[in-house]
């Protein structure tokens, strides 16, 4: 097993646009690390420096003590598993798992107890013998890592391994691989767009925005304490209602004025706590973001924390839960760290036409018994001990 660092790594492309900006990040001896990000960010290409698919054009990369910069793929001993499965259709399961080791001249017993080990482990000892096929998605995806696993490297590097599979088989297989990478306790790098995956997998994860590293921690500590708004809008599903609103100071306690001055929210001592710069901004405006679970009926939260007479867009009923849309008066934030945050063009756009016409939607999470009617008017109560505060230029948390 080996320690992963990325020193201020830089990728620029030969006609000019640069990828990746002074990266850098350190993957421990068995640690998990998740990449993730929107579209285009930067991800997929770190990884595949890692392996020696790309080129490195500044900083260091370290596999165990050893730079490997100047490295070939074959000399960097890692295993790499893709978003396609490129298994070889002529051989079966068997012979794909012990190609790499039968290529490297590893004597035949050997590689028959490495398949079989690795066989043992996914689950695959009925299937070494057909050919890719005739198995499902998931069993050609276990096979590509049972591929990798015989060959005992140093680091897996997975790039968006489930992609290809449909909604059910993904989380499945996600259990699959996290639990897999604790047993086995190789150090593991995993790329996906998907921030779910990212969450439910990894020790820790490290979102990218345009090539850039914006933060990186467990998955908790990114939806409870996002450094940045980049980070606040893109962990968490559904997203945080993030709006502009103004810090204002009265009797020496500190407010958030929405809706164009008819919501006023108090900052509690909780809140505070984790945004002690909010209290220093009286006057200037600041984004507030809430998530959805931070919603409650009026007579669960504190008093005089209550936005009133909010019109029902939408009610979607889940099953253990329900997600309430409903109409507010706050200004949308539509920079473009927003923008990339959405990675949707579409709800961007609208975000922006919502920003004109000076409102936009919140969601909010509830138990599902009585559902509001659409176009009803409700009360909806706010944790604003739970409440979110970051610069409204620069985007960066009010710490």
């Amino acid at each position: 097993m080996a320690k992963i660092v990325m020193d201020d790594i830089q990728k620029v492309y030969p006609d000019g646009p640069q990828a990746i900006f002074d990266l850098s990040l350190e993957v421990d001896d068995g640690e998990f690390v998740i990449l993730v990000g929107p579209s285009g960010c930067g991800k997929s290409t770190a990884l595949r420096m890692v392996a020696g698919l790309e080129e490195i054009s500044g900083g260091k990369m370290y596999i165990g003590e050893k730079v490997v910069n100047d490295l070939s793929p074959k000399e960097r001993d890692i295993a790499m598993v893709f978003q396609s499965y490129a298994l070889y259709p002529h051989m079966s399961v068997a012979d794909n798992k012990g190609f790499a080791l039968k290529l490297a001249k590893v004597d035949k017993s050997e590689i028959e107890r490495r398949v079989k080990e690795a066989s043992d482990i996914l689950g695959l000892n009925e299937y070494l013998h057909r050919k890719p096929k005739a198995l499902s998605g998931g069993q050609r995806q276990r096979v590509a890592m049972g591929r990798a696993i015989v060959r005992s490297p140093q680091a897996f590097l997975m790039d968006e391994p489930l992609s290809n599979l449909d909604a059910k088989l993904r989380v499945q297989m996600r259990a699959e691989i996290a639990a897999l990478q604790n047993r086995l306790g190789v150090t593991t790098m995993y790329v996906t767009h998907d921030q779910i995956e990212a969450m439910t997998m990894g020790d820790r994860v490290a979102v990218l925005q345009a090539g850039r590293l914006k933060q990186v921690d467990s998955p908790q500590q990114l939806y409870d304490r996002p450094d940045n708004l980049f980070v606040a809008g893109f962990i968490g599903s559904p997203s945080m209602n993030i709006a502009t609103g103004k810090v204002l100071k009265e009797d020496g306690k500190v407010f958030i004025e929405l809706d164009r001055g008819e919501t006023k929210l108090e900052v509690p001592p909780e809140a505070l706590d984790r945004y002690p710069k909010a209290a220093d901004r009286e006057g200037a405006e600041v984004a507030i973001g809430i998530r959805p679970e931070h919603y409650g009926p009026p007579n669960e939260v504190a008093p005089g924390q209550v936005w009133k007479n909010r019109n029902v867009e939408l009610v979607e009923m889940l099953g253990s839960e329900m997600l309430v849309h409903f109409h507010t008066d706050s200004t949308p934030i539509v920079t473009e760290d927003m923008r990339a945050a959405v990675d949707d063009d579409e709800m961007f756009e609208e975000m922006k036409k919502q920003a004109e016409a000076g409102g936009q939607t919140f969601t909010a999470r509830f138990e599902p018994d009585n559902p509001p009617k659409v176009d009803s008017k409700i009360d909806i109560g706010v944790k604003t001990e739970f409440l979110h505060l970051f610069d409204a230029e620069n985007g960066l948390a009010l710490r």
